[in-house]
């Protein structure tokens, strides 16, 4: 079992989050390469508004981003506390495959390059810059914000200081409060038939006005 396996398997029982198949793959899995794919993004945003029962699009493809996201900041800040380095998330090796939202696979797992690199670069910028005429980028880049303090808080204090270090990228500097810990953007949860806001909102309560647009 190589080095990277055995990182996988170990973050794995934290949460459903940190969680990456291994393996052989057969033709569900595709590369998170496609999924800048107008066409692959489009159905996706489909098949997860009428899961939750929306109508607006981009309150889907919000939620979907963030689920994603928030998978690949744990497997990523995982690896790292337990091993020090980095899974290595190239799109083109790491696999997703759509079962009531986006799950993991890597045929081969290995250690990549340093966390920015392999997350950020590699993998969230390119997919805002692609998602950004369905939901504002202003709103993806507070979704990933979000998310990578919600992986750091289910690992603990082992996380913060890359968490805070990851949250001074010029990318993610402007997200969030500091002040309150509350992100500048809404992720749009309020809007489906049951949401309300999130405990980082920057709604202290869901806004009377539906239609309000948020950067």
């Amino acid at each position: 079992m190589s080095d990277a396996i055995g990182v996988l398997e170990r973050i794995a029982v934290w949460s459903p989050y940190f969680s990456v198949s291994t393996g052989p793959a057969d033709d569900r899995w595709r590369p998170t390469a496609d999924l800048a794919d107008p066409a692959t993004r489009d159905a996706l945003v489909a098949d997860t508004a009428a899961r939750m029962d929306t109508d607006e699009p981009r309150v889907a493809a919000s939620t979907l981003f963030f689920g994603y996201v928030a998978r690949v900041w744990s497997v990523a800040i995982g690896s790292v506390v337990d091993s020090g380095r980095c899974i290595r998330l190239d799109p083109e090796q790491l696999l997703w495959r759509n079962d009531a939202g986006l799950h993991l696979h890597i045929t081969e797992p290995g250690f990549g390059d340093d966390i920015v690199t392999e997350v950020l670069d590699r993998q969230i910028e390119p997919l805002v810059h692609a998602w950004r005429d369905v939901v504002a980028a202003g709103l993806l880049w507070g979704n990933a914000a979000s998310a990578l303090i919600g992986a750091g808080r289910v690992i603990g204090s082992d996380a913060q200081p890359l968490v805070d270090d990851l949250l001074s990228d010029p990318r993610l500097a402007d997200t969030v409060d500091p002040a309150t810990g509350r992100r500048r953007s809404c992720c749009l949860y309020y809007r489906t038939p049951t949401g309300g806001v999130c405990g980082d909102c920057v709604f202290p309560t869901p806004p009377d006005d539906r239609s309000k647009e948020m950067p």
